[in-house]
């Protein structure tokens, strides 16, 4: 399979279904977007996120960080520790991948979060996730740069992580399902899929605001 290409037929879903349309989607997304933006352009898309993302959560209310509009579902502190945790475990993984190696496993998971949504200070679950962002963009602003600088002919053969990517998809019932599965990617494609983590919970949380104000 050629560097980079990651839309190819035979990617399955974990449950052995074929991708529905919204993920080979993404997919086109990130291997087409990879090839044609600049570090500084990913880097300020992905800055563009983080900030649009903060300004969100800075609207939340303290009392409510915990509070379920959804029976069963995550409520805000959950999805605010979820960023934080993949954002610093992705920037990890970015790290190796700008030294020119291929990131250990386990991958990053797709509910991946801490205990501390359920007891930590809300002050704290948010700088955490402002610190989370901005190490994130940290790896990126440094490494990326450094690896423009290397590309030429040789990033052809450079370290893919491997991954776990998950899309909303819209089932023929017009219900919205998230379908989870596999992808290796190379640097440029993985911040991308991080500016897309970032945007999807971001309007997670907006939605969770809407199912309070419903509520209340």
């Amino acid at each position: 399979m050629p560097h980079g290409e990651t839309s190819s037929p035979s990617v399955l879903a974990v449950d052995g279904q074929p991708l529905l349309h919204e993920s080979r989607r993404m997919l086109e997304y990130l291997h087409d977007r990879a090839r044609t933006l600049t570090t500084g352009e990913i880097l300020g898309r992905i800055r563009t996120a983080a900030l649009e993302l903060e300004s969100v959560v800075a609207t939340v209310d303290e009392q409510d960080v915990r509070r379920r509009p959804f029976p069963g579902r995550w409520h805000i502190a959950d999805v605010v520790d979820h960023i934080s945790q993949t954002q610093i475990r992705s920037a990890e993984e970015m790290r190796h991948l700008f030294a020119g190696r291929r990131p250990p496993g386990p991958p990053v998971y797709e509910a991946l979060k801490s205990g501390a949504s359920e007891w930590a200070p809300w002050p704290t679950l948010v700088q955490g996730l402002k610190d989370a962002n901005r190490e994130m963009l940290s790896v990126i602003e440094e490494g990326g740069w450094q690896r423009t600088v290397e590309r030429a002919a040789d990033e052809a053969a450079g370290p893919m992580v491997f991954t776990v990517v998950v899309a909303n998809c819209k089932l023929p019932d017009e219900r919205i399902v998230p379908q989870i599965f596999y992808a290796e990617l190379d640097w440029r494609q993985y911040a991308l899929l991080q500016r897309l983590h970032l945007l999807d919970h971001r309007t997670q949380i907006r939605r969770l605001l809407k199912g309070l104000e419903v509520g209340s």
